[in-house]
């Protein structure tokens, strides 16, 4: 049963992604950046004593932009079929690799969106409307790793676009 909702393999096929396309290397700076950016910025949050205010509209913001990730993912299906068909499940097929990775930093960034929105929603659900600081952290911390993967996921749409100029 426990297997059914195993969210470990969307967290290792997203740090895969994070990996020298020419070397195979982790590439350590961006895995740094990704993780270490939102905690710090949360840490800052929590130790200046930052309250979160409008709960309700930051959860509503979260459903709307998981809904628009799922309809991603469901695109993304399509691309990477069409991208097989057209060159088969080759390591040289740039456009499958592409439809793969952002298939991986789709799926993750849902998952993020998912957690926030489910802290979010028991907040909301609480009545409270302002966040001490301690959730306000944790809450910064997934808002800000979550825009910085909507980043990268915004930049291998813009490569895979320009790649299929080519």
């Amino acid at each position: 049963m426990i297997r059914m909702i195993d969210l470990i393999p969307i967290i290792k096929d997203h740090f895969q992604t994070l990996r020298s396309h020419s070397t195979n290397r982790i590439l350590w700076g961006e895995v740094t950046f990704f993780l270490g950016a939102p905690i710090l910025l949360g840490v800052t949050g929590t130790y200046l004593d930052w309250n979160m205010r409008g709960v309700g509209n930051i959860l509503a913001a979260f459903a709307i932009l998981a809904g628009l990730l799922f309809n991603l993912l469901v695109l993304l299906f399509d691309v990477a079929a069409k991208a097989m068909e057209a060159n088969g499940n080759n390591s040289q097929n740039v456009r499958l690799k592409l439809a793969k990775h952002l298939q991986a930093n789709v799926t993750y960034a849902l998952l993020v969106a998912l957690v926030a929105a489910a802290v979010l929603a028991v907040a909301s659900g609480m009545g409270v409307e302002k966040v001490n600081r301690w959730l306000s952290g944790v809450l910064i911390i997934l808002l800000a790793h979550f825009t910085l993967t909507l980043l990268m996921i915004m930049r291998r749409i813009r490569s895979a676009f320009l790649q299929s100029l080519t």
